[in-house]
């Protein structure tokens, strides 16, 4: 007798929306009302005043028009990179042959002014201390970082799987309930073992008269554990702002208040296959973006911890680099080389669990490498808002001038109708982008095999990227878990932007 099993059905994800606008082939809203009152207005003149105030008004119409589309956009990028390059903002010196007053290498440009405090867990066992970074120029924003060391879907069973996932849900659902939290970010780091923590078992292990076979068995494999074993955690960022945690702005109240929902955020991980979650201390996040700007020196922080020195070798005003130099497409900072790319469009299949293990494993060609999921919460009140103005959209551009309404724009109508309504029963939204950072080593990484490799990985899922042309420094910073919000540093400020 034979018996058949019944396989549960995967459980897949998918159903993202990209915010789009219902203006003119395309364009914002503000430039669609810009054209067609702008029209209007020079219809009258050219009536009132003549051809030629009719003429101008009309061409300076079409040129605000042209602004707000992407092409322009895209021109004045490359504008901006050049008026930087004529700054000199494209570069950085720091440390004892600089021309810095400081002697010290701090965190370039807009990360230059931000605090490293630290805070006691009133919750905790033993009073943990975990880090806050202290962004003042922006009204005063607050972040904490949770540390998750994951054992990963593998060799679990399926529900146990689902349940993580299902849990992960409800982390994101808590972000717009929050409305201190305005960014959130899960920063996937992995990079090749230095060893030296593996060497000093050995070495502490040893003992004396054992055969030589086996000395040379395990010195075989310490020896090779910098490029077969890798380092893999995780890294959740939270963001508040620190006037809606107390309205005065005072500082003890705010880091009073993180440190009673610091066990929260640390439980809900933990329930969401976060593993061994801890919270990143003000000793250890110095040691981690010191890292990412200078890959070679992983090894010397790794050997000053197993010295005795602990993390706190590097502080937090040495955390910086020596030098960068920014280019059109790529990065040089320290010893490495990095390009970040953006997530241009979200993968049009949908995926399970293991789809962007290729994005997220680590791999022999990168020196370093991170993918970081930025969320940006909404409120239920503005979910419910743009869920109902997405319906609104898509139905719009569906049946924009054609008389055949194509397949992509019928199945984003049910998207958003789908996406409404899963609001209504009480879901969240929130708006997420993804960036990529690959790091190589300056002297003999492959850049361009690196390049290959994400790329490669990213078009297994139906994913397009984008280099981050032109704002290469700001991506690499936009990958660490330093509290840097990139909506918020902007020339332009946000709320006009989303208007544009």
């Amino acid at each position: 007798m034979s018996e058949t099993q019944q396989m549960a059905p995967r459980v897949l994800f998918g159903n993202w929306i990209r915010q789009e606008s219902s203006g003119i082939k395309g364009a914002s809203a503000a430039g669609s009302t810009v054209l067609v009152a702008g029209m209007g207005v020079a219809g009258v003149l050219l009536v009132a005043a003549g051809p030629l105030a009719g003429l101008v008004a009309a061409f300076l119409v079409v040129a605000v028009f042209s602004a707000t589309t992407t092409p322009v956009r895209r021109l004045g990028q490359r504008v901006g990179f050049l008026v930087q390059r004529a700054r000199g903002e494209h570069q950085w010196r720091s440390g004892v042959f600089s021309r810095n007053q400081e002697r010290e290498s701090r965190l370039p440009g807009m990360l230059g002014g931000v605090e490293l405090l630290e805070k006691a867990d009133a919750f905790g066992v033993h009073g943990e201390q975990f880090a806050v970074l202290h962004n003042p120029r922006v009204g005063g924003l607050y972040t904490v970082v949770a540390k998750c060391i994951a054992d990963g879907p593998w060799m679990q069973d399926q529900t146990q799987v689902d349940l993580w996932v299902a849990s992960y849900a409800n982390v994101l659902s808590a972000l717009g309930h929050d409305h201190a939290i305005i960014c959130a970010k899960a920063i996937t780091e992995t990079a090749p073992d230095p060893g030296g923590r593996l060497a000093a078992m050995v070495g502490a292990g040893r003992v004396a008269g054992a055969p030589a076979v086996a000395r040379g068995i395990i010195d075989q494999v310490v020896a090779a554990a910098p490029a077969t074993s890798s380092e893999n955690v995780t890294y959740l960022e939270l963001t508040f702002r620190g006037r809606t945690l107390d309205r005065k702005g005072r500082r003890d109240v705010i880091l009073s208040e993180l440190a009673r929902r610091v066990p929260g955020v640390r439980g809900r991980l933990e329930a969401a296959g976060g593993g061994a979650v801890t919270m990143v201390t003000a000793n250890e996040l110095p040691g981690i973006v010191r890292a990412a700007y200078d890959p070679e020196a992983q090894v010397f922080l790794e050997r000053a911890a197993l010295a005795g020195s602990g993390p706190t070798a590097v502080d937090w005003k040495d955390a910086g680099p020596v030098s960068y130099q920014e280019a059109w497409d790529h990065l040089l900072h320290d010893s490495g080389r990095s390009v970040t790319w953006e997530m241009a469009e979200a993968p049009r299949q949908s995926l399970n669990e293991r789809s962007l293990t290729a994005l997220l494993a680590p791999h022999s060609d990168f020196a370093r490498k991170r993918v970081a999921i930025i969320y940006r919460p909404h409120t239920p009140a503005e979910a419910a808002q743009v869920s109902e103005n997405d319906v609104d959209t898509a139905v719009f551009n569906a049946d924009q001038g054609k008389k055949r309404i194509s397949a992509r724009s019928r199945l984003r109508v049910k998207a958003t109708e789908r996406s409404r309504d899963e609001v209504a029963l009480g879901a969240g939204m929130v708006r997420f982008s993804l960036l990529i950072t690959a790091t190589v080593h300056h002297r003999d990484g492959d850049l361009d095999q690196a390049v290959s490799t994400i790329e490669a990985g990213a078009s297994s899922v139906l994913m397009r990227l984008r280099r981050s042309y032109g704002s290469q420094a700001a991506g690499f910073v936009a990958t660490l878990p330093v509290g840097f919000v990139p909506w918020i540093h902007t020339v332009v400020p946000d709320k006009i932007r989303d208007l544009l």
